[in-house]
């Protein structure tokens, strides 16, 4: 299975489903992430380069950046052509992107570019970060077996470990509160959350 992850900024992917992608990853899918700016809103955007590079080598997948800037992606002709553009390049069976309640502008805006962009894709689910609201998962993911490494990938983000707008609380604790909220609303020690857009199920094995 390709698997085609899209975030506004680097660590975006990693909160929002980078346990999917570890498992995803571990089943033999091709991963390949999608980063359309380099973060400069949130800090140094060499580091936050070197710090998303250094995650997808450790996923082992292929990154490719869409070269906009930060807080400034518009909803528009050129956002939609661009995203379709990486899809036709990709060939997704499956699709994660931000989801469109967020505080956040490039989010919503990304999200909504995708409903016209990914229309003709048959599996796209929408994943949480921080500042999403609203967000109710209709999807979970058991991530128990790789919350760890998951909480590696999201070290990696050394420049943004405490760009949480909370005083004292690290993105790494509140990727692990967010995990086992969901993981109990799942039954399970850890788990993110999706909000399908369209989903097909696989054959059912009896």
């Amino acid at each position: 299975m390709k698997i085609l992850a899209i975030g506004a900024h680097p660590d975006d992917i990693e909160i929002g489903c980078g346990g999917a992608l570890l498992l995803a990853k571990a089943k033999g899918c091709e991963l390949n992430l999608l980063v359309l700016t380099r973060g400069e809103g949130g800090g140094n955007y060499k580091k936050r380069e070197k710090e998303q590079e250094k995650t997808a080598k450790t996923l082992k997948a292929k990154l490719r950046w869409g070269g906009l800037t930060d807080t400034r992606v518009e909803l528009n002709s050129g956002l939609i052509q661009l995203l379709e553009k990486e899809i036709k390049l990709v060939k997704p069976e499956l699709i994660f992107a931000p989801f469109h309640g967020d505080t956040h502008q490039d989010h919503r805006n990304i999200s909504e570019a995708l409903l016209t962009a990914a229309r003709y894709q048959q599996n796209l689910l929408f994943y949480e970060v921080p500042s999403s609201i609203d967000f109710r998962p209709a999807v979970y993911v058991n991530i128990s077996p790789v919350m760890k490494r998951k909480l590696g990938l999201l070290k990696t983000h050394a420049s943004q470990i405490y760009k949480t707008r909370v005083p004292g609380i690290s993105i790494l604790k509140n990727a692990e509160a967010l995990a086992i909220f969901r993981g109990v609303q799942n039954r399970v020690k850890y788990a993110e959350g999706f909000r399908p857009l369209r989903l097909e199920l696989a054959d059912f094995k009896c």
